[in-house]
């Protein structure tokens, strides 16, 4: 027994040694094509559950940004999880998981400022002496730990030669060129982070005094690094602690990288992405007009979702400043989210935040623009600015509540415009999201499961739950006053005349059975639900939503104004067969 008991260590450290050379020896291969790198980060992905130490001993700190772009486009939804999971476990050790009390951390800043004043001070002159004994020292990159407080980064040295870069961006791409080869002197060197804190390399600037830079990490990952005046940057620390929470590893929500800070400036090194979206809209979408609608409909899509990950029970994060500036787009087209200074997260049991006023002019929530409200911030009046933004979006830049000096006071009235919208179900989401009543409107949740997100097989099924409709089954001996009320919604209509849009002996079929179906709208709706009742093979010789293209938005919108069956109800019954 002691003699098993004393080789059991010994096997073990066998087998750790092996494990250890594994790693080792895939190193080289993260570097290859982007097919290899997938298939190397999968098996360190296989690796980290059992030696996890190894993983991290051995160099790989992150999954690359341009592996997990390619991974998004091109593979199984169990691939990417994998990988997204690797990357969070790597960036986020189990040990540095919890993030507390970001809102209380935040609004507690400032009643605390005149009882630091002086230790702050203090504790400068400290920093500055320390800086000056140490100017000469090489220090190590600055990793992210639990502590809100990270050590100087000084200049570091860097060997001569190309710097490590690997290539991803488009847009950026000859100014990263540059980055990677210009001098050493040319460049500052933070921790891990090459940054071009030059007008040649700038890319953006905040009214604040917020200068956003291209940067490179050691790693060659493509880096947007935002900088802020170290007396004004408690904005950049809260953004960071947001982005850091796994939780907000999101595909649709800008990447967390890197953080450090000098004696001047806290650094904030964030996922590079090509273009803001007010960029995209006017310069960059198809000039089709049918892809430009799928194209914006998926940004809407996509900033929904980024919006319900922060608002998701667990998260419980008031993002408190959507705007189109703080929308971004990488470099596959997807919009992700941005900017999270005057982020606040809610404690548990609570779902209002009350503090200063938050947002931007013109982008701010009904409640939150009235002097003597006392309503606070809650996940409702982030979902009123997105019905804002979405507007913005799908009209190509225009705003719901008008421009100059009325667009507050109209947001403050209720009074809005969507004319720049033909899309009735685009309208009716909009309409929703912007009510001007905070209980009135929808979760976000609610807001993914819109009629406008549909799929063609959802918009059939509810077609034919419409045809059960007593009045739609009565159509023969309709009524004469809901025929002309649902004629002034359907006039002009593809589905005007809509036996002559279908195959002639279809309708031939289906008509020999009874008394023929009228040739207005209710009559369509019935001959739709008894199509895929009683002769469901004929129904795949048809394709409604293109024959039809304008039917299904103008159906929901006589169920709505009927009180027949919701698109909520809809959903539910879906979810419980």
């Amino acid at each position: 027994m002691d003699k098993s008991s004393k080789q059991k260590p010994a096997a073990d450290s066998l087998q750790s040694d092996v494990f250890k050379e594994l790693c080792n020896a895939l190193m080289p291969l993260t570097n290859c094509s982007t097919e290899v790198s997938i298939l190397t980060y999968r098996l360190f992905a296989a690796l980290h559950e059992f030696v996890p130490e190894h993983i991290n001993s051995c160099g790989v700190t992150s999954v690359p940004e341009r592996v997990l772009i390619a991974v998004d486009i091109g593979t199984d939804d169990a691939v990417k999880e994998k990988l997204r999971l690797l990357d969070t476990n790597l960036r986020f050790p189990q040990s540095m998981r919890t993030v507390d009390c970001l809102g209380e951390a935040a609004d507690s800043v400032s009643s605390k400022k005149k009882k630091k004043k002086k230790k702050k001070k203090k504790n400068d002159n400290q920093q500055d002496t320390s800086s000056k004994e140490d100017s000469n020292t090489t220090k190590t990159s600055v990793q992210v730990s639990d502590s809100s407080l990270h050590p100087y980064a000084t200049h570091t040295e860097e060997s001569p030669g190309k710097r490590k870069w690997l290539s991803l961006s488009q847009r950026w791409k000859p100014k990263l060129e540059k980055l990677a080869s210009i001098e050493a002197c040319k460049v500052y060197r933070l921790g891990n982070l090459t940054i071009g804190n030059s007008s040649e390399f700038e890319i953006a600037k905040g009214s604040d005094g917020t200068r956003v830079f291209l940067g490179l990490r050691d790693d060659g990952t493509e880096v947007a690094v935002k900088r802020m005046y170290r007396s004004e940057y408690q904005d950049l620390k809260n953004e960071e602690q947001f982005l850091r929470l796994p939780q907000l590893d999101n595909p649709c929500i800008v990447r967390y990288v890197d953080f450090a800070e000098d004696e001047n400036f806290g650094y904030l090194a964030l996922q590079l992405c090509e273009y803001t979206l007010e960029e995209y809209i006017q310069n960059h979408l198809p000039e089709d007009t049918s892809q430009q609608l799928q194209v914006l409909k998926k940004i809407v899509k996509e900033v929904l979702y980024s919006l319900n990950a922060l608002h998701s029970h667990d998260t419980k994060v008031l993002h408190r400043d959507i705007k189109p500036q703080n929308v971004l787009i990488d470099i596959t087209g997807k919009a992700r989210l941005a900017d999270f200074g005057i982020s606040r997260r809610l404690k548990l049991g609570e779902t209002t935040c009350r503090t200063s006023p938050a947002g931007t002019k013109y982008w701010k929530a009904r409640e939150t623009l009235e002097e003597d409200s006392n309503s606070g911030y809650k996940r409702s009046s982030d979902v009123q600015v997105a019905g804002m933004l979405i507007y913005y979006i799908l009209s190509h830049g225009h705003h719901p509540f008008g421009t100059g000096a009325r667009c507050e006071s109209n947001i403050l009235d209720g009074k809005y415009s969507l004319e720049h919208l033909e899309d009735e179900l685009a309208k009716d989401l909009v309409k929703w999201m912007i009510s001007h009543e905070p209980k009135d409107r929808p979760i976000v949740e609610e807001t993914l499961r819109h009629p406008f997100f549909w799929p063609n097989k959802d918009k059939v099924d509810y077609l034919k739950k419409l045809g059960n409709e007593k009045e739609v089954g009565n159509c023969r001996n309709a009524d004469p006053d809901l025929l002309s009320a649902i004629e002034d919604v359907t006039a002009g209509k593809s589905f005007a005349d809509w036996k002559t849009k279908l195959p002639s002996e279809l309708v031939q079929k289906m008509d020999g059975k009874k008394k023929p179906y009228p040739e207005h709208t209710l009559g369509l709706l019935r001959f739709i639900r008894n199509l895929h009742e009683h002769y469901s093979e004929d129904t795949k010789t048809i394709d409604l939503m293109t024959i039809f293209p304008d039917l299904f938005e103008t159906a929901f919108i006589i169920a709505k104004k009927r009180g027949w069956i919701t698109a909520m109800e809809f959903m539910l019954e879906i979810q419980e067969t």
